[in-house]
């Protein structure tokens, strides 16, 4: 990496060499995202983080920003296969089209690590703008995919190999189970919120469930109590 950044840096280049290298010594594979997750100690990722941004920043942010998306995958998916840091500010909508069972993307997405050359993205959207950032779901959309593409490449001061853009989302439309967690875990935490509950989804023997808490009124705050 080090005999080549400055290259990269200069021209704000994609390193897809380094990344290549990176996949066959097993540092850019799912297992390898998988690992880090289940290692115990809780070391592993901060090791093989400062190794890598030693080498340098921006292909330290291309290769270990990919795992950011996969941490969504893990947290909210299913075991089955198949805006910024305010998250409460996301504009980007997803409405849900009955007649074709499929969900459809409209918004633009900024400062997106690996925005419009990843694999796959993983987007949140909002689903009931009435709910505000409760509202919000993750959506798996594939390669390929019709309306999906990349807008503007951003010229930074540093980390100038990381490829930072906009994700453009122009009636995209995914199937329904394209959705993190599912549709039904999904319908079932919206109508629990509208219901004036604080919803928290976990999953115990393998499946989603949601534990929730209904809040009151006390003086001007709202608190939690038990139901």
């Amino acid at each position: 990496m080090r005999p080549v950044a400055a290259e990269y840096d200069e021209h704000e280049a994609t390193p897809w060499p380094v990344i290549e290298e990176a996949a066959r010594s097993g540092l850019y594979t799912p297992d390898f995202a998988i690992q880090m997750t289940i290692e115990p100690t809780g070391l592993l990722q901060a090791v093989v983080g400062e190794a890598i941004f030693w080498g340098d920043g921006g292909m330290g942010q291309t290769l270990m920003g990919t795992f950011l998306p996969a941490a969504a995958l893990f947290g909210a998916g299913t075991r089955e296969p198949g805006a910024g840091s305010d998250a409460a500010a996301i504009t980007t909508r997803a409405r849900y089209d009955e007649a074709r069972r499929e969900w459809v993307l409209n918004g633009v997405k900024t400062w997106a690590t690996n925005g419009g050359i990843a694999g796959v993205h993983v987007v949140s959207a909002v689903t009931d703008p009435a709910l505000g950032a409760r509202g919000h779901a993750l959506f798996l959309v594939p390669p390929g995919t019709r309306g999906l593409s990349q807008g503007q490449k951003f010229s930074k001061h540093g980390l100038r190999a990381s490829h930072t853009a906009e994700v453009v989302l122009d009636d995209v439309r995914i199937p329904v189970d394209l959705v993190l967690g599912g549709k039904d875990a999904l319908d079932q935490r919206l109508a629990a919120v509208r219901e004036g509950h604080s919803v928290r989804v976990s999953r115990r023997d393998g499946h989603l469930r949601t534990d929730q808490t209904r809040y009151r009124s006390h003086g001007g705050r709202s608190r939690p109590c038990g139901i």
